[in-house]
């Protein structure tokens, strides 16, 4: 039996041809990737809840209380403070002193308000109203929402002598950061 066998020049040939192929290059470069984030804050309605003061009789004497809330968020680390305004039934433009809900009812003309006060604090010494520094509530966001209870008080439902019916106001709440 014969074999066939290639011819060693040939086998040295390839072998050069190999060592001979050229060597991949290689180059590098840099590039930055940006992105700007904005600090952001929104006091979202969705999320804040009515200050119900229910039902009473109109020679209650005793405070009524009752529990709403606003909600924050903010970006992370965004100073903020939040600022209640007086209602739309304010006795005088931005005085939280004289808050009052106004009876519903069109055909009332008289006896027709009932005050009320709203707080930041459980036990409604510290009234929340709209002057910086002084009055508005402060926080820190942190990228979540965030809730602050708003506490409500009649002192004495009897003062106001009010007529029969349904009493609102609407209170705006605005973050500034």
């Amino acid at each position: 039996m014969r074999f066939l066998r290639a011819p060693r020049p040939l086998l040295f040939g390839l072998g050069l041809v190999a060592l001979a192929s050229p060597a991949l290059a290689a180059d590098t470069t840099t590039f930055n990737v940006r992105l700007i984030i904005t600090k952001a804050c929104t006091i979202t309605a969705a999320a804040a809840t009515d200050v119900d003061f229910g039902s009473a009789l109109s020679t209650a004497t005793t405070p009524i209380n009752a529990q709403g809330s606003v909600t924050a968020q903010c970006s992370a680390l965004t100073p903020y403070t939040i600022a209640l305004n007086a209602g739309s039934n304010a006795g005088t433009a931005n005085d939280v002193t004289t808050r009052r809900m106004r009876n519903t009812d069109t055909t009332v003309t008289t006896n027709n308000f009932v005050g009320y006060q709203l707080y930041s604090n459980a036990t409604r010494t510290t009234v929340w109203g709209a002057t910086a520094g002084t009055n508005t509530v402060a926080g820190v966001g942190n990228g979540l929402a965030q809730a602050y209870p708003v506490y409500g008080q009649v002192a004495n439902p009897s003062v106001n002598n009010a007529a029969t019916g349904n009493y609102q106001d609407t209170v705006t709440a605005t973050i500034t950061y």
